[in-house]
């Protein structure tokens, strides 16, 4: 079991989905998902549409962007326009 605080600290870091938190915690993408589904459900994370500005229209890994789709890393949704987990500010 992977402890709640290490999800809500990965998704801080912008794991945006179960399969990215599953890799940077070492849990599986099945824990991971109900971590994100019980951080959900308490109000310290949701979903939001996410989009990379400056995004090519011929695909991801060609911008170098340090903050974009490129460096966002193995099972991140940036860049898609699909949603993304992120901490709820309080």
């Amino acid at each position: 079991m992977v402890p709640l605080s290490a999800v809500l600290a990965a998704v801080g870091a912008g794991a945006g989905s179960a399969a990215e938190v599953a890799r940077r915690t070492g849990a599986s993408v099945e824990v991971s998902d109900a971590a994100l589904a019980t951080l959900a459900a308490t109000g310290r994370i949701r979903r939001v549409l996410v989009f990379a500005g400056g995004c090519a229209t011929d695909g991801c890994g060609s911008c170098g962007s340090s903050g974009g789709c490129a460096s966002a890393g193995t099972g991140s949704l940036v860049g898609s326009g699909l949603t993304a987990w992120r901490v709820v500010e309080r």
